[in-house]
């Protein structure tokens, strides 16, 4: 391997790295461009290093390097955890080190095409997705007519797509009631419960969680 072969790999592996530390940085993450193109770099010139030397395990170590590296990008400030993104990402920089050490360039820039489209992309995804799947609970308190059954209200609210969870009949001075614990998927309108209901029983009260 030659002299002018080990710089272009380690040039290669600080540029990919630096590409993704320069989307950290837009994130205002405390490791940023720099950080990423040196850990990049780093662990590609500990990779050339053993390949010279014909000691694997100086490459092995690099993993258990970053490992503390890692953690000291997570910051906790009380129930909140910020910065494991980061961390994730100095492990992907040092193995896309480790490929263009090995002058595999398909996998490092793939890598590191990916690593940036996640950052970029992935938080807004989750909380559509979350935004979309978040289900909220309900409480929906109906008075029955003389004559009415139960089942058939359950079944009317049922079938709008939300999850009966519980089902509670009362007898007293105003009557009988029902009170349904509902859980309601994001999509739905608090209205829903009570206007599927409305046909067969009086609503006397109805508690939304959302």
């Amino acid at each position: 391997m030659s002299d002018a072969d080990l710089v272009l790999r380690l040039a290669v592996a600080a540029a990919l790295g630096a590409i993704v530390g320069v989307e950290r940085q837009l994130s205002d993450e405390a490791a940023g461009f720099r950080t990423h193109l040196l850990v990049a770099m780093g662990a590609s010139l500990f990779a050339l290093v053993s390949v010279r030397l014909h000691d694997t395990r100086i490459a092995a170590q690099i993993v258990t390097g970053i490992g503390f590296l890692g953690a000291a990008a997570i910051i906790r400030g009380g129930v909140t955890v910020r910065g494991v993104a980061t961390a994730a990402s100095l492990w992907v920089v040092a193995a896309v080190g480790l490929a263009a050490a090995y002058a595999d360039w398909t996998l490092a820039l793939v890598a590191t095409a990916v690593a940036v489209l996640v950052l970029r992309t992935a938080k807004r995804l989750e909380a559509r997705v979350l935004r979309r799947w978040r289900t909220r609970r309900a409480e929906l308190v109906l008075g029955l007519e003389p004559g009415t059954a139960g089942e058939a209200v359950v079944q009317r609210v049922a079938a709008t797509g939300m999850l009966v969870r519980g089902v509670q009949f009362t007898e007293n001075d105003e009557g009988r009631s029902i009170t349904l614990d509902l859980e309601v998927p994001a999509h739905l309108s608090p209205d829903t419960a009570p206007d599927a209901a409305r046909p067969v029983a009086r609503v006397r009260g109805f508690t939304w969680s959302g």
